[in-house]
């Protein structure tokens, strides 16, 4: 994110995550912090289920109706189905393949001030 001029507001672990309650409860935390702009999602490795990391993440946004624009980048296991996981849920979300692509994503969010609004089709 310092890389494309952004400065992260909040950093948050959750680790091998294969339970969708887990990411929910991640995204709670990062929501209540006034000081975030944008929700960026990085999720890499071979022991997370991106897909069910994907699932968290659709679930989070309309449980918490969050506001603030998502970026997110999925690698791992059952990348495609993630992937499909976010673009069939008709949540605003961004995606990107490469992390420094995600970033710029996220801290061009950051700086525009607008709140997320729904994705159409």
């Amino acid at each position: 994110l310092k890389l494309h001029g952004g400065e992260p507001a909040n950093f948050l672990d959750i680790g091998t995550v294969n339970r969708k309650d887990r990411v929910i409860e991640a995204l709670r935390i990062i929501v209540n912090d006034p000081d975030v702009k944008t929700i960026f999602i990085n999720i890499f490795g071979g022991l997370a289920r991106v897909d069910i990391v994907a699932e968290g993440v659709v679930d989070a946004v309309k449980e918490l109706n969050i506001q603030q624009p998502l970026v997110v980048r999925l690698n791992g296991s059952n990348v495609e189905e993630g992937r499909r996981v976010l673009h069939d849920s008709g949540i605003a979300v961004q995606t990107a393949d490469e992390l420094g692509d995600a970033a710029e994503l996220a801290v061009n969010a950051a700086a525009s001030g607008k709140r997320r609004t729904r994705s159409k089709g």
